[in-house]
Protein backbone atom coordinates (compact mmCIF):
# COMPACT_ATOMS: atom_id res chain seq x y z
CA UNK A 1 0.00 0.00 0.00
CA UNK A 2 1.32 3.61 -0.92
CA UNK A 3 1.36 6.17 1.79
CA UNK A 4 -0.40 8.67 1.38
CA UNK A 5 0.20 11.08 4.36
CA UNK A 6 3.15 11.77 6.23
CA UNK A 7 3.47 13.22 9.81
CA UNK A 8 4.75 16.90 10.37
CA UNK A 9 6.36 18.21 13.44
CA UNK A 10 5.77 21.59 14.85
CA UNK A 11 8.90 21.28 17.95
CA UNK A 12 9.15 19.21 20.78
CA UNK A 13 7.69 19.18 24.80
CA UNK A 14 8.01 17.43 28.12
CA UNK A 15 6.09 13.83 27.39
CA UNK A 16 3.89 14.91 30.15
CA UNK A 17 2.88 17.90 29.02
CA UNK A 18 -1.36 18.29 27.84
CA UNK A 19 -1.88 17.90 24.16
CA UNK A 20 -4.02 20.14 22.52
CA UNK A 21 -6.65 19.54 20.29
CA UNK A 22 -7.58 16.17 18.02
CA UNK A 23 -5.91 18.01 14.90
CA UNK A 24 -2.76 17.98 17.03
CA UNK A 25 -0.89 14.75 18.27
CA UNK A 26 1.85 14.16 21.23
CA UNK A 27 4.19 11.96 19.97
CA UNK A 28 5.81 10.23 23.47
CA UNK A 29 9.17 8.66 23.91
CA UNK A 30 10.43 8.66 27.03
CA UNK A 31 10.57 11.81 29.02
CA UNK A 32 10.13 13.59 25.59
CA UNK A 33 6.77 14.51 23.42
CA UNK A 34 6.92 15.78 19.64
CA UNK A 35 4.17 18.49 18.75
CA UNK A 36 2.88 16.73 15.24
CA UNK A 37 0.23 16.55 12.86
CA UNK A 38 -0.54 13.95 9.95
CA UNK A 39 -0.65 15.63 6.58
CA UNK A 40 -0.91 15.02 3.11
CA UNK A 41 2.07 13.77 0.80
CA UNK A 42 0.83 15.88 -1.82
CA UNK A 43 1.33 19.01 0.01
CA UNK A 44 4.11 18.25 1.83
CA UNK A 45 6.61 14.78 0.30
CA UNK A 46 9.94 15.80 -0.77
CA UNK A 47 9.58 16.06 -4.07
CA UNK A 48 6.76 18.87 -3.91
CA UNK A 49 7.83 20.32 -0.90
CA UNK A 50 10.29 22.51 -2.90
CA UNK A 51 7.27 23.66 -5.56
CA UNK A 52 4.99 24.12 -2.51
CA UNK A 53 7.52 26.81 -0.55
CA UNK A 54 7.77 29.30 -3.90
CA UNK A 55 3.66 29.67 -3.41
CA UNK A 56 3.59 32.79 -1.91
CA UNK A 57 0.23 32.15 -1.12
CA UNK A 58 0.26 28.68 -0.29
CA UNK A 59 3.44 29.17 2.13
CA UNK A 60 1.90 32.45 4.26
CA UNK A 61 -1.06 30.22 4.70
CA UNK A 62 0.24 27.33 6.31
CA UNK A 63 3.27 28.99 7.77
CA UNK A 64 0.92 31.22 10.19
CA UNK A 65 -0.45 27.76 11.21
CA UNK A 66 2.91 26.58 12.10
CA UNK A 67 3.04 29.30 14.31
CA UNK A 68 -0.07 29.81 15.62
CA UNK A 69 0.36 25.47 16.44
CA UNK A 70 3.85 26.59 18.43
CA UNK A 71 2.55 30.04 20.22
CA UNK A 72 -0.78 28.14 21.10
CA UNK A 73 1.89 25.19 23.02
CA UNK A 74 4.52 27.35 24.09
CA UNK A 75 1.63 30.01 26.17
CA UNK A 76 1.37 26.32 28.48
CA UNK A 77 4.65 24.96 28.42
CA UNK A 78 8.21 25.03 27.18
CA UNK A 79 8.72 24.31 23.37
CA UNK A 80 11.55 23.52 21.46
CA UNK A 81 10.14 24.94 18.03
CA UNK A 82 11.40 23.34 14.83
CA UNK A 83 11.85 25.27 11.03
CA UNK A 84 9.03 25.24 9.39
CA UNK A 85 8.42 22.10 6.78
CA UNK A 86 9.87 19.39 9.43
CA UNK A 87 8.30 16.40 7.94
CA UNK A 88 8.56 12.57 8.68
CA UNK A 89 7.33 9.74 6.61
CA UNK A 90 5.80 7.74 9.20
CA UNK A 91 5.40 7.88 13.07
CA UNK A 92 8.75 5.42 13.48
CA UNK A 93 10.66 8.51 12.24
CA UNK A 94 9.75 10.68 14.96
CA UNK A 95 10.24 8.35 17.61
CA UNK A 96 13.39 7.70 16.29
CA UNK A 97 14.02 11.29 16.18
CA UNK A 98 13.30 11.78 20.33
CA UNK A 99 15.48 8.59 21.00
CA UNK A 100 18.16 9.13 18.83
CA UNK A 101 18.29 12.88 19.81
CA UNK A 102 16.93 12.62 23.71
CA UNK A 103 20.39 14.60 25.19
CA UNK A 104 19.82 17.40 22.81
CA UNK A 105 16.69 17.78 22.93
CA UNK A 106 16.38 17.74 26.14
CA UNK A 107 19.14 20.16 27.00
CA UNK A 108 17.49 22.53 24.08
CA UNK A 109 14.13 22.49 26.24
CA UNK A 110 15.84 23.23 29.84
CA UNK A 111 17.66 26.11 27.27
CA UNK A 112 14.22 27.68 26.69
CA UNK A 113 12.11 26.52 29.66
CA UNK A 114 10.36 30.00 31.33
CA UNK A 115 11.55 31.94 28.93
CA UNK A 116 10.11 33.64 25.61
CA UNK A 117 11.34 35.26 22.80
CA UNK A 118 11.04 39.03 21.95
CA UNK A 119 11.57 40.99 18.61
CA UNK A 120 12.43 44.15 18.71
CA UNK A 121 13.27 46.25 15.45
CA UNK A 122 14.47 49.83 14.81
CA UNK A 123 13.06 51.98 11.94
CA UNK A 124 14.70 54.82 10.36
CA UNK A 125 13.47 57.76 8.01
CA UNK A 126 16.61 57.91 5.96
CA UNK A 127 15.72 61.30 4.94
CA UNK A 128 14.42 62.78 7.79
CA UNK A 129 17.88 61.34 9.69
CA UNK A 130 19.83 62.51 6.68
CA UNK A 131 18.10 66.29 6.76
CA UNK A 132 18.86 66.20 10.65
CA UNK A 133 22.45 65.68 10.09
CA UNK A 134 22.86 68.35 7.06
CA UNK A 135 24.62 71.47 7.83
CA UNK A 136 22.62 74.82 6.94
CA UNK A 137 23.74 77.00 4.20
CA UNK A 138 22.76 79.55 1.88
CA UNK A 139 20.68 78.63 -1.17
CA UNK A 140 23.21 77.99 -3.83
CA UNK A 141 23.68 81.26 -5.99
CA UNK A 142 26.62 80.02 -7.98
CA UNK A 143 28.51 77.37 -9.41
CA UNK A 144 30.98 77.38 -6.49
CA UNK A 145 28.19 77.40 -4.31
CA UNK A 146 26.47 74.55 -5.52
CA UNK A 147 29.25 72.46 -5.45
CA UNK A 148 29.84 73.11 -1.91
CA UNK A 149 26.06 72.31 -1.16
CA UNK A 150 26.17 69.43 -2.83
CA UNK A 151 29.63 68.21 -0.93
CA UNK A 152 27.68 68.90 2.19
CA UNK A 153 24.48 66.71 1.05
CA UNK A 154 27.05 64.05 0.22
CA UNK A 155 28.72 64.43 3.55
CA UNK A 156 25.45 64.34 6.15
CA UNK A 157 24.51 61.02 3.49
CA UNK A 158 27.92 58.92 4.91
CA UNK A 159 27.34 60.67 8.05
CA UNK A 160 23.92 59.47 8.26
CA UNK A 161 24.77 55.93 7.26
CA UNK A 162 27.45 55.88 10.18
CA UNK A 163 25.02 57.03 12.43
CA UNK A 164 22.39 54.68 11.39
CA UNK A 165 25.28 52.05 12.04
CA UNK A 166 26.24 53.68 15.79
CA UNK A 167 22.17 53.51 16.78
CA UNK A 168 21.34 49.86 15.57
CA UNK A 169 25.14 48.89 17.62
CA UNK A 170 24.05 50.76 20.88
CA UNK A 171 21.02 49.76 20.97
CA UNK A 172 21.38 46.32 20.75
CA UNK A 173 23.67 46.58 23.00
CA UNK A 174 21.57 48.02 25.67
CA UNK A 175 19.25 45.26 24.68
CA UNK A 176 21.01 42.79 25.82
CA UNK A 177 21.71 43.75 29.47
CA UNK A 178 17.68 43.09 29.67
CA UNK A 179 17.88 39.78 28.10
CA UNK A 180 19.29 36.33 28.60
CA UNK A 181 20.59 36.04 24.90
CA UNK A 182 20.38 38.02 22.36
CA UNK A 183 21.01 37.95 18.39
CA UNK A 184 20.80 40.63 15.85
CA UNK A 185 19.69 39.51 12.43
CA UNK A 186 20.25 41.08 9.06
CA UNK A 187 17.93 43.63 8.40
CA UNK A 188 14.79 42.64 6.00
CA UNK A 189 15.43 44.97 2.78
CA UNK A 190 12.50 46.84 1.96
CA UNK A 191 10.98 44.35 -0.97
CA UNK A 192 9.71 41.93 2.31
CA UNK A 193 9.35 44.93 4.67
CA UNK A 194 6.96 46.79 2.74
CA UNK A 195 7.55 49.68 4.26
CA UNK A 196 9.70 52.92 3.47
CA UNK A 197 11.29 53.71 6.07
CA UNK A 198 15.11 51.17 6.36
CA UNK A 199 15.29 48.26 9.17
CA UNK A 200 18.41 49.09 11.12
CA UNK A 201 18.35 46.47 13.68
CA UNK A 202 16.47 43.19 13.50
CA UNK A 203 17.19 41.89 17.09
CA UNK A 204 15.36 39.15 18.87
CA UNK A 205 15.83 38.63 22.58
CA UNK A 206 15.50 35.54 25.12
CA UNK A 207 13.65 36.74 28.35
CA UNK A 208 12.73 35.10 31.21
CA UNK A 209 10.76 37.75 32.80
CA UNK A 210 7.97 38.07 30.21
CA UNK A 211 10.10 40.76 28.75
CA UNK A 212 8.94 43.72 30.92
CA UNK A 213 12.45 44.82 31.89
CA UNK A 214 13.33 44.58 27.70
CA UNK A 215 9.85 46.57 27.12
CA UNK A 216 11.03 49.37 29.30
CA UNK A 217 14.06 50.04 27.51
CA UNK A 218 13.04 49.65 24.29
CA UNK A 219 10.44 52.55 25.59
CA UNK A 220 13.50 54.27 26.18
CA UNK A 221 15.13 53.81 23.38
CA UNK A 222 11.60 55.04 21.38
CA UNK A 223 11.93 58.40 23.38
CA UNK A 224 15.51 59.10 22.68
CA UNK A 225 15.03 58.31 19.05
CA UNK A 226 11.94 59.72 17.83
CA UNK A 227 13.58 62.67 17.05
CA UNK A 228 15.72 62.04 14.56
CA UNK A 229 13.57 59.67 12.80
CA UNK A 230 13.46 56.36 14.67
CA UNK A 231 10.89 53.97 15.19
CA UNK A 232 10.81 51.04 17.73
CA UNK A 233 8.83 48.51 17.49
CA UNK A 234 8.40 44.89 19.73
CA UNK A 235 6.81 42.25 18.63
CA UNK A 236 6.20 38.88 20.00
CA UNK A 237 6.24 37.01 22.48
CA UNK A 238 7.35 34.28 20.29
CA UNK A 239 8.46 30.35 20.57
CA UNK A 240 12.50 31.12 20.62
CA UNK A 241 13.70 30.54 17.00
CA UNK A 242 16.18 32.16 17.40
CA UNK A 243 17.40 30.12 20.68
CA UNK A 244 17.40 26.47 19.07
CA UNK A 245 20.08 25.66 16.45
CA UNK A 246 18.57 22.45 15.32
CA UNK A 247 19.37 19.98 12.19
CA UNK A 248 16.31 18.13 11.68
CA UNK A 249 16.54 16.33 9.30
CA UNK A 250 13.49 14.24 7.63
Amino acid sequence: MIATRAWYVFGVVDAAADALSDDISFVREGSLAAVATEVPLEDFGADVLPERLNDREWLERHAQAHEEVLREVAASTAVVPFRFGTVYRDLDGVHTLLSDRREELRAALERVRGRVEIGVKLWADRERLTAALEDDGPTPTSGRAYLERRRTQQDSARRAAAEMQSIATGSHRRLLQHAVEGVSNRPQPRELTGRAEAMLLNGAYLVGDGGEALQAEASSLQAELAPRGVTVELTGPWPPHNFVDLETAS
